[in-house]
């Protein structure tokens, strides 16, 4: 039952905590909403049937369904939507024509605002990939569910350029551009490396540390260079190898987000799989910054991306040969700031200030009765 009479109905593709990262970040953003703005939460389900324990209402429905299970979450209150949009969580080339479709029957009828929260536009990869010959379908919907929706927000701002250079949308609002936040709690004070183990952290899911490992294999002189003394590992579905380049592997498993959280408090490097380009949409690289952790990447990058520097807030093999003590307590210092403009309170305050609009709005077009 809904305890507040603002709701913000997420759909997602499915509803999996600590197994799937849209669904994390949904319901850390469901949580913070409902302690920080008054707002409830409601979840629609398109492509699970999977039952989850979280503590809101939830509806699993095929796409031709959501207006109706949006329609049935509501009742009388004061209800806007938000999309969780990673494309393959929805269809499996990437291309969730049904959401798109069901999202014109949404707008067609009028009575609920829309916003999507874009984890990802469209997948890119060499000719013998199927990543390739997806690409322009995957753009395609990526255009129609922008015209659908009435508040546009994205991780980075090469997708927020992309967004804003070749969609059209139905308001002249800017659209926003939110780094993920970390779902694995947040620092409020930042400890420092004096404090800390010479250890590094290996942190996500099991798909994720195993392309790291195979990443670190060839960073030995870097690892050796920053003085790792040991590698953490943290995560579930993965078996680490015992040592990487000499250094020992300690295996933590699965731990929950708060264990998880002592552990980087702990940790003074942090190990991403990631491009330059996306590292504001990594959500391992947000729970790094959020604890001061240094997020150590193995790609060299010049100029800023989305606030960040090579050899400021993060470490590639080139700055860390370079790097002195000093140095490396600035970088950590410079990673928590970073982090610190776009918490999940943060995330939170965008939607219930677009939710306020929307009411006001709504309010102003209602006809005045003598």
């Amino acid at each position: 039952m809904v305890a507040t009479n603002r709701l913000l109905i997420h759909v997602v593709p499915r509803l999996q905590p600590t197994r799937c990262g849209v669904s994390d970040h949904a319901i850390a953003l469901a949580s913070e909403l409902r302690t920080s703005c008054g707002i409830d939460s409601a979840f629609v389900v398109l492509n699970s049937d999977e039952p989850s324990d979280v503590p809101y209402s939830v509806i699993h429905c095929s796409p031709d369904q959501l207006l109706n299970a949006c329609i049935s979450l509501s009742e009388n209150y004061s209800a806007a939507i938000l999309v969780h949009l990673s494309g393959y969580g929805y269809s499996a080339d990437g291309a969730p024509t049904l959401l798109a479709e069901a999202l014109r029957r949404v707008k067609a009828d009028g009575r609920f605002r829309v916003a999507v929260f874009f984890h990802e536009l469209f997948a890119t990869g060499m000719p013998w990939k199927s990543a390739f010959w997806y690409s322009r379908r995957q753009k395609r919907v990526v255009r129609r569910i922008a015209e659908a929706c009435d508040l546009l927000i994205t991780n980075t701002r090469f997708h927020a350029d992309w967004l804003e250079r070749e969609t059209v949308r139905q308001t002249a609002s800017p659209i926003q551009c939110m780094p993920v936040f970390s779902h694995v709690e947040e620092a409020q004070e930042r400890v420092p490396l004096a404090s800390r183990d010479r250890a590094m952290a290996v942190f996500g899911l099991g798909g994720t540390r195993k392309r790291v490992y195979k990443e670190l294999s060839a960073l030995g002189t870097t690892l050796g260079q920053l003085g790792i003394q040991q590698i953490v590992d943290i995560g579930p579905g993965f078996e680490p190898p015992s040592e990487v380049g000499g250094i020992p592997v300690k295996p933590r498993g699965a731990l929950p987000a708060a264990e998880i959280a002592r552990q980087f408090s702990q940790l003074t490097f942090g190990y991403v799989s990631c491009t330059p380009l996306f590292l504001a949409k990594s959500g391992v690289l947000a729970g790094y910054s959020a604890h001061g952790v240094i997020p150590v990447i193995a790609q060299h990058f010049s100029g800023e991306i989305d606030g960040l520097k090579d050899g400021v807030h993060v470490l590639s093999p080139q700055t860390a040969k370079t790097m002195q003590p000093a140095g490396l307590e600035a970088c950590s210092i410079a990673a928590w700031h970073w982090y610190r403009g776009h918490r999940l309170h943060d995330h939170a305050s965008m939607y219930d200030h677009w939710l306020e609009a929307a009411d006001a709005a709504r309010q102003s077009a209602e006809p005045k009765h003598a």
